[in-house]
């Protein structure tokens, strides 16, 4: 039997008892008691609710009251389910928008704290303003494909993300930045990040990218406070003078 097998056949033996033994699973699946002790580090790794009570009474359990199945959500599945109720909260009162929220507290909390710390940490880099103006709309224009998929991979591996740039009066540069935060005035966004060269705050509107790229060599810690007040200060101006 492979070890991914084992893994799979140990939850399922836990999803069909309301609690039960090391001693009672190493039997059931013909392993040693340390075996099944690594197995459970493993799925306790992975995010599923896993319990261990010591004593008369106690056992192995898989608390099922926590979210099982929101466990196997990925990081990338949380924000986008994030985002989608902070942006219906901007606009007029939507049916089961208060369930979205609340489902959503519920899924952060039937997932191990570190994780959900990291997941909380992400979506408080995203920004969700009022939706975009008419004056935006009439000039908007369409960003590059692979903005998209290139941003998501440099805003989670925090690494600086490149691209070309034409600013409002038409001039074009090359920039290197790190995207600290994302500004969201549905349906524009906008990169909120230190620009590299200029080591200050900018704000860069999606349909004015070109050419992204992400530079894999250069990390950042993410910094919020400040930038985010700096870079919304620009706005009046227009995005990235």
């Amino acid at each position: 039997m492979t070890r991914v097998s084992r893994v799979m056949r140990l939850v399922d033996f836990l999803r069909g008892r309301e609690a039960t033994t090391v001693g009672e699973i190493a039997s059931a699946l013909e392993v040693s008691e340390r075996t099944v002790h690594r197995d459970l580090a493993t799925l306790r790794g992975q995010g599923l609710p896993i319990a261990s009570d010591t004593g008369p009474g106690g056992g192995v359990r898989l608390e099922r009251d926590r979210g099982v199945t929101a466990v196997h959500l990925s990081v990338e599945e949380v924000v986008s389910l994030w985002l989608m109720a902070s942006l219906s909260s901007t606009g007029s009162a939507l049916p089961w928008g208060d369930a979205a929220r609340s489902g959503l507290d519920k899924l952060f909390a039937s997932v191990p704290k570190e994780r959900a710390r990291g997941m909380r940490e992400l979506c408080r880099r995203v920004v969700v303003g009022k939706p975009a103006t008419e004056r935006v709309l009439a000039e908007l224009g369409t960003p590059p494909r692979e903005l998209l998929a290139v941003f998501e991979q440099a805003f989670r591996e925090q690494v600086c993300l490149s691209f070309d740039y034409v600013d409002r009066h038409g001039k074009k540069s090359r920039r290197c930045v790190e995207p600290h935060g994302l500004l969201v005035e549905a349906p524009v966004w906008y990169v909120l990040a230190r620009d590299v060269e200029k080591s200050a705050a900018r704000m860069f509107r999606m349909d004015r990218i070109q050419r992204p790229r992400r530079v894999p060599g250069r990390h950042f810690t993410p910094d919020m406070e400040g930038l985010q007040a700096q870079a919304l200060a620009q706005k009046g101006k227009g995005p990235e003078q």
